[in-house]
């Protein structure tokens, strides 16, 4: 069995390549332009990127973001700082609340914080927008 490979293509490349409905391995669009190339075997892979710069091998699928990572971190902040602020809200308002919305009113903004938060985090198959 060949070896295969996955490729980044740019989009200033894509319309150069020649890709029939035969071509090997699985496309898919990448936010931000360019096209995602599963499993193209290496010889094949090898061709392509003789022949158009700025088409290498990848390790995994890129992931775009659609803001900064400070918007993304600062997002975060401010989930964490309502969570806080839900808790210190149940605490003080001098009402009985049930359980839940002590357990699922501080947990909502705070599950959104780190989700942000880790969406800061610029790996290297991340691209951001701007």
């Amino acid at each position: 069995m060949a070896e295969l490979v996955d490729l980044l293509v740019p989009a200033e490349v894509v319309p150069l390549l020649p890709m029939t409905d035969g071509a090997p391995g699985t496309t898919a669009p990448i936010r931000g332009g360019g096209v995602y190339l599963r499993g193209v075997p290496v010889s094949v892979a090898e061709q392509w990127m003789a022949q158009n710069p700025g088409v290498h091998t990848i390790k995994r699928r890129p992931a775009a973001r659609w803001f900064r990572p400070r918007v993304y971190t600062y997002a975060s902040v401010v989930c964490l700082i309502a969570a806080v602020q839900v808790v210190i809200v149940l605490a003080v308002d001098g009402a009985a609340n049930p359980w839940w919305l002590w357990v699922g009113g501080p947990l909502a903004p705070a599950a959104a914080g780190v989700a942000l938060a880790y969406k800061s985090i610029p790996f290297p198959h991340v691209r951001f927008a701007g």
